[in-house]
């Protein structure tokens, strides 16, 4: 082999370079792909790279918003440590906080979406949230609570609201507000509901919204061979999530374009 076909096969591959460290005028947190998959689509020129289990996609957004969205997992320590690589290496102006929530009051139907205006945990930690969006039609703003976990029973989500009263629940958007608000950088939560605060969400479905791991998959697939009713099921909230995913997009997608059209405004002085 000569010594010129030798670096020819030394060279890198797209997936082997580099990472794109660029700047961002937006970040975006989410736990998972699926929250946010609709979303990622409208993105352009699109580069991903690895990096503490954590997956990181960029991209533009029209011919030169830049937007990097990071893939935290669950958690409120994996939101932390996704907001502080997102600002270490991309430099946001704005960082979004995005995903799937449980409704913790009768008026979130499921595909609602909630805007935070405060941002509470079960353990005693608050933070309000500056929000500039008004209320309509199945958009809502106000209180998200954090919880260790998802509650997916009617009776867990009576009692979280009981002790912590507020819209919805989610596990990850008060350790990126927090974090947020110590490098001083504007930041928002959006949350969309998968479900009713009286319906129950089932195991395996529950595993395919929240935290849709290669085991929770098999899981899920596992239950799909005990019956076409428990197939149905999955189907059902299978077309629900991706419902409400698609009205994440389109909230998010709006909010994204005011924020870059503020961006350039300020650039241009």
């Amino acid at each position: 082999m000569s010594d010129s076909d030798k670096d020819t096969k030394k060279k890198p591959t797209t997936e082997e370079a580099a990472p794109d460290r660029s700047s961002a005028d937006i970040g975006i947190i989410c736990t998972h792909k699926g929250e946010v998959k609709p979303f990622l689509r409208r993105l352009d020129r699109t580069r991903n790279y690895s990096e503490k289990k954590m997956t990181v996609r960029g991209g533009f957004l029209g011919e030169s918003t830049r937007i990097v969205v990071v893939e935290a997992g669950e958690g409120f320590a994996a939101h932390r440590a996704a907001t502080e690589l997102l600002i270490a290496e991309h430099r946001p102006t704005w960082i979004l906080s995005v995903g799937f929530s449980s409704s913790l009051s009768e008026e979130i139907q499921p595909g609602d979406l909630v805007i935070a205006n405060e941002i509470s945990d079960t353990h005693v930690n608050s933070l309000p949230v500056k929000c500039n969006i008004p209320a309509r039609k199945r958009i809502h703003v106000g209180k998200l609570i954090v919880a260790d976990s998802h509650p997916v029973t009617p009776a867990e989500k009576q009692s979280l609201r009981e002790r912590f009263p507020g819209l919805a629940a989610d596990t990850g958007s008060l350790a990126v507000a927090q974090v947020c608000q110590e490098r001083n950088i504007r930041f928002m939560a959006i949350r969309v509901a998968v479900d009713s605060i009286d319906e129950e969400i089932p195991e395996q479905a529950a595993s395919m919204i929240f935290h849709p791991t290669s085991r929770a998959l098999g899981s899920a697939i596992g239950t799909l061979f005990k019956g076409l009713r428990k197939i149905a099921i999955m189907n059902q909230w299978r077309e629900r999530t991706n419902h409400a995913a698609s009205n994440l997009d389109r909230f998010v997608t709006g909010i994204v374009e005011q924020i870059a059209e503020s961006i350039e405004r300020q650039r241009l002085g």
